[in-house]
């Protein structure tokens, strides 16, 4: 060959290194872009899936605390309830054993005169109703009536009174 031909293979060999030396280079642009990118969109996939992990397990932590608040309130109110069935038990309790104390109480001779007591008061409160009757009762003590009015002076309405009266002391005692 010749010259001529030399210098055309070198030209177009030395083209050819060129074009595949610049083709290199963009391909290597283009993965470092496409990596930038990669990396780019897999750094926000994170972050998004960090924060919707984060807002689920807060949405959780929410759900077992009001779990956890309707537990103890469930708790506190069977608590509760024992506490008042308890209460309620002891009050019958000492009602009962009251009214039993009351019952013995009936041949004393100082219930005769605390009755009397009452029967004389129980008739200046009813007269402006009219005529007063006294009724015994089978527990021991009276009613006694006028007209439309009426005074229960029987023994256990007086144990009951008491007992009433003295609700909001016994209450106190359990506090």
């Amino acid at each position: 060959m010749t010259r001529a031909g030399d210098a055309r293979r070198r030209t177009i060999a030395a083209v050819r290194e060129i074009g595949l030396r610049l083709t290199t280079e963009d391909a290597h642009a283009i993965r470092r872009a496409g990596d930038d990118r990669a990396a780019a969109i897999i750094a926000q996939a994170r972050t998004e899936a960090a924060f919707v992990i984060e807002q689920r397990c807060a949405a959780a932590r929410r759900l077992a605390e009001f779990e956890s608040r309707d537990h103890l309130a469930e708790a506190r109110a069977r608590a509760r309830g024992t506490v008042l069935r308890a209460q309620r038990s002891a009050l019958t309790d000492v009602r009962a054993s009251a009214h039993a104390m009351v019952r013995d109480l009936i041949d004393d001779p100082r219930l005769g005169q605390l009755l009397e007591r009452l029967a004389a008061d129980a008739h200046q409160r009813l007269a402006p109703a009219g005529q007063v009757e006294i009724a015994p009762t089978p527990d021991g003590g009276f009613v006694a009536r006028a007209g439309t009015r009426e005074i229960d002076c029987s023994l256990r309405a007086q144990v009951d009174r008491v007992l009433d009266a003295m609700a909001g002391d016994l209450e106190r005692l359990w506090q």
